[in-house]
């Protein structure tokens, strides 16, 4: 169960697994790890419209287990700017998801002070040879807000200690548990209690998000960011019987379909248009459809089909044989399949040649592979040529590993009613969900439903969407606006809790 849940859900381990090989010894307990050597650079940049001087700092920092020793060594990358208030200035933590990633994607990709400027689809098809060079981020939000990078264990240079195994922080509870416990002691080290502070995650990392503000009621948050999120995993799959996730894929097919020109639906203008009026379509119609099952008649199939394949550019005839209900995957491979081809399941704008000898099994994702090489590579650069870390460890970037999903939500896998009680436990707290119109992983209506059924306070939630897939960074115009949105959150929150 566990296998076809992963082949479904947001997960970057399953679909990196051919990518990036783990490092030896990656899943065992690898001894003490004080011998990495904390690293602190000096740097200055513009960011926003503020000139600031930081400090990056490269560290491990201990977690302890209930007993009280050491169970784990964390590693981040810190950025804070060097001011006469430093314990004061607000904090924001981030990490990838996978579940299995490090945090090299977002913070080589759109959130550090350097980074490697990618061009989205626009850009070429070979990004994955070694060289693509970082350059200065003006985007990045340290002027407003310190950063902190975070590698759950078993990633980058992250480790159980002594007798505990990396496995055991493989699964929902302990993963969440161990980035709480080191948010904790990285603010006890470099004594920020006192410091506004916000926390997020990109796809999976948005599980995470959810377990880590639920995690102390002692510890709040200002706010929580929400990337590409994953949250309730009833609203991607789709199990026979169950139909919801056709329902909210829909608009997502609808955007792949405006993108390549198949869209009849109507003459939209925008991306958004078609998504909205899509929308409109399945939470009436479609979803009255689905729900008669083998009820419905004929006449009202064919009505639907017809409908569907104006929104899509799926013939009428290739809906009526799925009985209305085409998942994901052959969407992806249906939509462009005159022309030999199908579209990537991380960014539907991405799309790859159809090869038995390559690729028979229909697993390498052109949208995930345009970035994975030229972050990981930039960042193993980044660590020891910027950041002067020096240590013969392997920086990890994916691990591929069988992950225990152990949260108990007595259905589908979703921590968004955890997210929804730590708001409300504080007033204060807001919530920023950015989501992209052509994700297939994560989509639109989804991110919508997960918030709209979460009890989570709305009036203190932003929602933005962007033409762009999950890692809506990839290109230069749509990282800007992301990072210009979560900037302007930051702001507006800070100001909000500041009158009160």
């Amino acid at each position: 169960m566990m296998i076809a849940l992963l082949s479904v859900t947001v997960s970057f381990a399953s679909a990196m697994a051919e990518t990036v090989v783990p490092a030896p010894g990656a899943g065992a307990g690898r001894g003490d790890a004080r011998d990495f050597r904390p690293s602190i650079t000096k740097h200055k940049g513009r960011f926003g419209k503020a000139e600031i001087r930081y400090e990056a700092i490269a560290e491990t920092i201990p977690i302890a287990g209930e007993n009280g020793q050491p169970e784990a060594e964390i590693f981040s990358v810190g950025y804070t700017a060097i001011t006469k208030a430093p314990a004061i200035r607000p904090v924001t933590f981030l990490y990838n998801g996978g579940p299995g990633s490090a945090s090299f994607w977002i913070q080589m990709g759109a959130f550090g002070p350097k980074i490697v400027a990618l061009n989205g689809p626009a850009g070429g098809s070979d990004r994955s040879s070694p060289g693509n060079p970082l350059v200065d981020n003006p985007d990045a939000l340290l002027d407003v807000t310190d950063l902190v990078f975070i590698d759950p264990v078993g990633t980058g240079f992250s480790h159980a200690v002594g007798s505990t195994k990396d496995e055991a922080f493989f699964k929902i509870t302990t993963d969440a548990s161990s980035i709480a416990k080191f948010i904790r002691a990285w603010l006890t080290r470099h004594g920020r209690w006192q410091s506004p502070r916000f926390v997020g995650g990109e796809s999976y990392g948005s599980i995470r998000t959810a377990m880590i503000v639920d995690d102390d009621p002692f510890m709040t948050f200002n706010g929580a960011f929400l990337v590409s999120q994953g949250l309730d995993w009833g609203t991607v799959i789709m199990p026979p019987g169950y139909d919801r996730g056709y329902e909210l894929f829909l608009p997502s097919y609808s955007a792949a379909a405006w993108y390549y020109h198949r869209y009849q639906a109507s003459a939209v203008s925008s991306v958004a248009d078609a998504v909205a009026e899509s929308q409109r379509f399945a939470e009436r119609d479609y979803v009255s459809a689905l729900a008669r099952g083998q009820g419905l008649s004929a006449t009202d199939k064919a009505n639907v089909a017809s409908r569907l394949a104006q929104l899509t550019g799926i013939s009428k005839d290739e809906w009526i044989r799925a009985d209305l209900r085409i998942d994901p995957d052959a969407f992806r491979r249906l939509l462009l399949r005159d022309q030999g081809l199908r579209i990537g399941r991380f960014d539907a704008r991405y799309s790859i040649g159809n090869s038995q000898v390559f690729d028979a099994g229909e697993r390498y994702d052109p949208s995930l592979s345009a970035a994975a090489l030229p972050y990981l590579n930039a960042m193993r650069a980044f660590l020891s040529s910027e950041l002067g870390v020096t240590t013969d460890k392997p920086y990890v970037g994916v691990i591929s590993s069988d992950w225990t999903y152990d949260l108990s939500n007595e259905a589908f896998i979703n921590p968004a009613p955890k997210l929804g009680a730590a708001m409300i436990r504080n007033p204060g707290m807001r919530l920023f969900v950015a989501s992209g119109y052509y994700d297939f992983s994560s989509p639109v209506s989804s991110a919508q439903y997960n918030i709209g059924h979460g009890g989570i306070p709305l009036d203190r939630t932003t929602m933005k969407y962007y033409p762009t897939g999950h890692m809506m960074y990839l290109d230069s115009e749509h990282r800007r606006a992301l990072l210009d949105d979560m900037r302007a959150f930051i702001v507006a929150t800070l100001n909000a809790q500041a009158v009160r």
